[in-house]
């Protein structure tokens, strides 16, 4: 199994506000450079009254698959839309676990930094691994950092579950703990609250559907896990119902009201990484909000890579022999956008020593390193190497902190046979390589930082972001290069029938990087921690450092329209 594997080689701390399960959404532009949209507000209640009250009201609803959701449209949560931020094609941690999903939920925090799995919310080491190596901090909810603060530690807060453990171990600063049986008496109880009380954040888990999925499967052809949608959302129908019949309801209170599936499920069982089980819909809605979706529909994404030798994050194949261009045609492209700084610090690499100054190593294979503010890369074969280091075209820089496309084509011509760079559709230069023999190295691929020069290898660091990596088994042709520049929908490429891997590098979350292609699909297991030297067996991820700049996609249209920040994480 094709993979990319991330290595980690500092600690970071990721504190969520609300949600962990928000997938982030970048807009790229890798062919022009467009000007940030003006910013986007939507009118508001008069927050100058002091006696304006902001209060939230979140429903998570275990086992909601999202496309079953949107199939069955629910009268309930159909009808919020108008008044709504949504998404159907968000995710929701790489484990979609009961434990998993909502430990990430409240906390913020994603699974690879808590590790909590099973029902239990405690740690548990791998079989046969170290019971005192790896052990993850404790990260508290949410609710702990309302308690401790200096003007909320008041708030009225209700967290109703028929899950004790959950609500015991999960959520212990909540100041109204509620256990019911079942979601009809998570439903009663929240009425109460709302009819009766004053409650100013107000947290409500039902779990019908994910039962109802694993008696007789996650879809709507399963009557009881139709039913069962069906049947929350009326619940949700009478809370919206109650809320609004406030007196204060969007006078002196703003309600921000937040559906979430927690996971979703397959055949008739969840609990792994696949795309139907980690599949999660959000709504974010409010009496203000203009109807806007979020999808992944015509949009690209980045995965942030950064650091050096003391510190950084990079993507790493877990098959060391795959994508090798051995004696045929190849054509590596990426889009990348960021900064560099050092002598000649690599930022793809498929090269070796494993330790060392690659670019003067005589080992075979492919690296690519700043040179001032250029693009160079390092070519070896068995019996021949050359570097390629022209300029940028019209003395531009590749390190600018602008996206750009960065192709490398290996094409046979005749007795020939060409090595050819291009930056953003546009060739560089070529060199005849067909005396080099072939390009095979026993070293992985590696997105992010690598030694390149000795004698910088302490200071030497890269930052950046990288997105729709393609590796085809063809020579692409320079029209071909610069005519699918902007694609968006890899399989309308016309040497779609070479593409041997695509990585979009758009998941959001978590520690893996999917491939797209065939029946090809990665997970990543686990992630590395090196310190010191010394090679670390456990899990902890850095949360990648998504961008909520809205930019164009060369001439495309964005998406959707985003405000500069919409969801944390």
């Amino acid at each position: 199994m094709l993979s990319f594997i991330k290595y980690n080689m500092t600690k970071s701390l990721f504190i969520g506000v609300l949600l962990a399960s928000s997938f982030s959404v970048t807009f790229l532009s890798s062919c022009k450079k467009y000007a940030d949209p003006p910013p986007y507000f939507e009118d508001d209640l008069d927050t100058t009254n002091a006696l304006t009250s902001r209060r939230v009201l979140l429903i998570g609803i275990d086992g909601a698959v999202s496309s079953e959701v949107k199939a069955i449209a629910p009268a309930t949560l159909t009808g919020m839309l108008t008044h709504a931020k949504f998404q159907w094609d968000g995710v929701s941690d790489e484990i979609s676990t009961d434990a998993t999903s909502w430990k990430s939920l409240v906390t913020g925090v994603s699974y690879g930094k808590h590790k909590i799995m099973d029902s239990t919310f405690i740690y548990t080491p791998a079989a046969g691994g170290d019971s005192h190596a790896g052990v993850p901090p404790n990260y508290p909810s949410m609710f702990s950092y309302i308690l401790s603060s200096a003007t909320k530690s008041n708030m009225r807060t209700s967290f109703i579950s028929s899950w004790n453990t959950l609500v015991d171990r999960v959520v212990p600063e909540i100041a109204d703990p509620v256990i019911t049986t079942g979601d009809q008496g998570v439903k009663d109880s929240a009425l109460v609250r709302i009819k009766t009380r004053n409650p100013e954040f107000i947290t409500l888990h039902f779990n019908s559907p994910s039962i109802a999925g694993k008696a007789g499967g996650f879809n709507q052809g399963n009557a009881a896990y139709k039913d069962a949608i069906t049947k929350v959302d009326g619940y949700i129908g009478e809370i919206m119902t109650a809320l609004k019949a406030r007196p204060e309801y969007n006078k002196k209170e703003e309600w921000l009201v937040i559906v979430v599936s927690t996971h979703g499920g397959v055949g008739s069982g969840y609990g792994g990484s696949s795309g139907a089980e980690t599949q999660a819909f959000q709504i974010f809605y409010n009496e203000k909000f203009k109807p806007l979706e979020f999808t992944t529909i015509g949009a690209f994404y980045g995965t942030r890579f950064s650091g050096g030798q003391s510190g950084g994050v990079r993507a790493v194949m877990a098959d060391p022999n795959a994508y090798n261009p051995g004696v045929g045609q190849f054509t590596f492209e990426m889009k990348m956008k960021g900064t560099a700084s050092g002598s000649f610090p690599l930022f793809v690499s498929k090269k070796g020593p494993a330790v060392g100054n690659m670019l003067d190593a005589a080992d075979p294979g492919i690296a690519y390193f700043r040179n001032g503010n250029n693009w160079s890369t390092q070519f070896r074969g068995a019996s021949g190497n050359t570097r390629l280091q022209n300029a940028m075209p019209g003395g531009g820089s590749a390190f600018d902190e602008t996206w750009h496309t960065l192709s490398l084509v290996i094409i046979d011509s005749v007795s020939r046979r060409w090595l050819k760079r291009y930056f953003d559709g546009k060739m560089i230069e070529q060199t005849d390589i067909n005396a080099y023999g072939a390009i095979t190295s026993p070293r992985p691929w590696i997105i992010g930082w690598s030694q390149g020069n000795a004698s910088d290898a302490l200071t030497s660091h890269v930052a950046m972001n990288v997105a729709d990596i393609r590796f085809f088994s063809t020579g692409l042709t320079s029209a071909e290069v610069a005519a699918n520049l902007c694609l968006q929908d890899i399989t309308k490429h016309p040497k779609y029938a070479n593409l041997i891997g695509y990585f979009p590098a758009n998941e959001g979350t978590g520690g893996r990087l999917k491939t797209r292609h065939l029946a090809l699909l990665i997970r990543i297991l686990f992630w590395r921690t090196i310190i010191n030297g010394a090679l670390y067996h456990y899990s902890l991820v850095v949360r990648q450092q998504q961008e909520f700049r809205q930019e164009k996609w060369c001439n495309c249209k964005p998406a959707v329209a985003l405000p500069e920040q919409l969801f944390t994480g």
